[in-house]
């Protein structure tokens, strides 16, 4: 999504309510933006703001050019081995940051 004043880019993450009941995941969904607000960490995407419509709740986040490492493996392939050590790193020190605030990553 953009803003419409600035242009700026921003990541929007839209889940279906209905879906959040019926997998039982709707705290699991209010923690995560929680934990989203509150991070302020170079390796942990920042969300600027969240809200619902009748069906939806949405969260607002930074916008990663290239996607996630997922996309990148599906599209590329085996990382080349440094490449693989940075993205390794940045994951330590994001998960380092997140266990010294009480939260796990599953």
């Amino acid at each position: 999504v953009r803003h419409r004043a600035t242009r700026q880019r921003f990541a929007m993450k839209k889940i279906n309510k209905q879906n959040l009941l019926l997998r039982n995941q709707v705290q699991q969904a209010f923690v995560e933006r929680d934990i989203l607000t509150f991070a302020e960490n170079p390796f942990v995407v920042s969300m600027f703001c969240s809200f619902q419509t009748r069906r939806h709740l949405c969260m607002v986040m930074e916008y990663v050019e290239g996607g996630d490492c997922a996309t990148l493996l599906k599209h590329i392939g085996a990382l080349p081995l440094e490449l693989a050590r940075l993205y390794f790193a940045e994951t330590v020190l994001a998960l380092e940051y997140l266990h010294n605030y009480g939260i796990v990553h599953r």
